[in-house]
Order: C-alpha cells, then structure tokens, then sequence
C-alpha cells in the first residue's frame, strides 16, 4: 500500500520513495518520452535561445562552437595528397614527411653527469589528484585509449598507484612505451587552398593522457627555472599577443610624436619549434641548474619518443624523432621559451635600439616570432646579424 506525503528532503515524493522498481521504470521511459517529444518540437527555438544567450554574454568562442556544430562544418579528407592516393599509401606519404622533418637536424646524445638529490621526484598523491581534476573533458586520446574522463571518473585507488608509478619513473629516469608513443593527425590549414596539397596541412599531436599528467607534474618542479626575459610574451600567465601589439604600438607612437624615424624588421622562423637541436635545449636546462633527474627524464622521454601518423582509419608505422620540441606536449612551449631565451639576452646586451624610459627595448617576441626595431638602419643591421649568428 503506497502512502500519498509531500516531498521528501532529496526532492522525492514519498510516493516515488516506496514505488516498486518495475513502476519506477515505467514512469522514467514516460518522462523521458516526455522530454524527448518536447525537444523535437521545439528544437530551432531552444537552438536559437542558446544561440542569442551566448552573443548577449559576448561568449563568442561558444557562439562559433555552436554554429560549426548545427552547419557541420566537417570537411571530408581528400582522395589523394601530392599525387598518392588510398589511406594506407597517403598515411605513410605522411609518415616520411614527418619523418624527414623530426630528423633534419644532426644532434649528438646527450650525457646526464651524476645526480644530485631526488628528493623532489617524490610525487604524492594529492598532487596527482589536484592535477587528474584539472585535465579538460571531450579530449582525443593516445594510442592507449585512455581518456581524461577515465581518471577523473576512476576510483579514488587509482590515485595512490599513479603516485607510486610516476615517482619510480622519476627516480629511474624511464618511461613506458605507451607514454612515449604520439598520433599526429594532419589537419587542413586552409580550407579554401589546395586540399590535396601537404603544404596545407599541420600536425595536430594526439598524445597520452597519462604523460600529460606528469608533464603537468614535472612543470611543478620546473616553474623557478623557466623565466625568460620581459622581451618574450609568449606562453606566460596574463601575457598575450595582445599585450605585445600594445607595447610595439606605444614605442611607435612615442617616435612618431617626437618626428623620429623607426626602422623595423619581423622575423619568423621556419619551422622553428621542429627543429629545436636536442642536445643544445639540454644544456641549456642543465646551466639553468634544472633538477638533473629531471633532465634524465626529459632525455630518455625525447631519445626514445616514438610517433605514427593517422589518415581516417589507417595508421602508418612508427619513426623515432631527432629534433623539435615533443609534439602534443605540455611541457614543450615552456622549453621552446628557454631555447630562445639565450638570443633575447643577446639582443638587450647588444645596446642598440629604442630607449623608453630608462629602458632600451630592440626586441619583442611572441614564441618565435620576433620583431628587432631600431631608431637607425645600421643599428637595425647589427641586431640582423646576431639574430643570423
């Protein structure tokens, strides 16, 4: 006999409380027929509700997001690249592209000297929870088909062995296959160029989700020696290209207000980030004073990185990488940063260029692009010849 009370504490009637399972279902089907009847009448008015709430909170980003999703904007891969045709053939074209590139640049290996304390490669347990819970939902996963929702989701166990795990891999400077292997997905640059030509076409890294997490760890560890110059506003908290036009913007005013020339030249370099010398990034980190045992992780992670290409549902074999920043990595804009750094130091010690202030600014970068200005030409020429030494 079913008792007829008000509401209850959770929001449930008495009623639904003491229901029997078989009536409990029956009356969740009906209210999911309900809803789903409802949605189908009057799914353009709520689509178009969703659409002017989010121009009237100026989230354009989602607005966009929104309209790529109801126009299906999804462009179908080409039949053929450079003259290859069929998925197996296209994607081992892919892989020899990608090949050559990762590996045009000679570096000899690199030799990690005796290592100091490991006391800071102890990773606990709160560290790789706080780190699991930041990983952003809806993410491609790596060949081992580990999505973030499968840690975040997983049993609060879980956490405790990831610790263990990633402290032991820490402390003896290896790491698993499945780390180390990374999808490169070729996608289309511009979509109104040529599609069938790979000029158009970036890499886009699908990488562990299990490497991402240490990454986010090791960058912990990492945060007292990734500093670079003022000059460099790339891949910085509450930096942006935004902030790099406005300073370029301010200098220019300044010499235009004062009737003075102002002599300019931007560079952007090839493929910069690909062809970033290994054993030159890890010298580099090793004067910074970095952690030697994370700079043992760092070498073995980037002498052993395996990567296999991905075109629609074929997979090219794997090829192993000699140069560039490891793709689909969290660590790799900071390390790109200390790369570059040695020429931004270069640039102010030269004593050529604009003086603002008290300040002589020749020089702003944005990762790798940079712009060098000078008040005179040959002053320009000079900070030329340092960025091509």
């Amino acid at each position: 006999m079913l008792r007829l009370e008000g509401p209850s504490k959770h929001g449930l009637s008495q009623v639904e409380i003491n229901m029997d399972p078989f009536e409990h279902k029956k009356r969740a089907n009906a209210n999911f027929k309900y809803a789903l009847r409802f949605i189908k009448r009057n799914e353009k008015t709520m689509r178009a509700d969703s659409l002017a709430h989010k121009l009237q909170n100026n989230s354009h980003n989602d607005f966009w997001k929104e309209v790529r999703m109801l126009n299906n904007c999804k462009t179908s891969l080409p039949s053929n690249i450079d003259g290859v045709s069929g998925a197996d053939e296209i994607s081992q074209l892919w892989q020899k592209h990608y090949s050559d590139l990762f590996n045009c640049v000679k570096s000899n290996s690199y030799s990690v000297g005796s290592l100091d304390n490991t006391e800071n490669a102890i990773v606990s347990i709160q560290e790789v929870y706080e780190e699991v819970m930041k990983l952003g939902n809806n993410k491609a996963c790596g060949m081992d088909n580990i999505t973030a929702e499968h840690l975040k989701l997983a049993s609060k166990k879980l956490y405790p062995l990831l610790a263990i795990c990633f402290t032991g891999l820490l402390v003896h400077g290896i790491l698993p296959d499945s780390i180390l292997s990374v999808v490169l997905v070729p996608v289309i640059k511009d979509k109104a160029g040529k599609l069938n030509s790979s000029e158009n076409y970036r890499p886009i890294a699908l990488a562990s989700i299990l490497s991402k997490v240490l990454e986010k760890i090791l960058l912990n560890r990492l945060e007292q020696y990734i500093l670079t110059t003022d000059n460099q506003f790339g891949f910085k908290r509450k930096h942006g290209t935004d902030m790099c036009i406005f300073a370029l913007k301010e200098i220019l005013d300044k010499y235009n207000r004062q009737n003075s020339t102002i002599f300019m030249c931007f560079i952007d370099a090839s493929k910069a980030f690909d062809r970033v010398n290994h054993e030159k990034l890890f010298n580099k980190l090793d004067q910074r004073g970095v952690p030697r045992f994370i700079v043992r992780i760092l070498v073995f992670w980037y002498a052993h990185q395996t990567m296999r290409v991905k075109w629609g549902n074929s997979v090219s074999t794997p090829f192993y990488v000699n140069n560039g920043v490891r793709q689909g990595g969290i660590l790799s804009p900071f390390l790109f940063n200390i790369y570059m750094d040695d020429l931004s130091l270069q640039l102010n010690e030269c004593g050529t260029g604009c003086l603002v202030g008290n300040s002589l600014i020749n020089h702003l970068m944005y990762a790798d692009d940079l712009v060098i200005l000078c008040p005179y030409s040959a002053g320009l020429q000079q900070l030329l010849r340092i960025c091509s030494q």
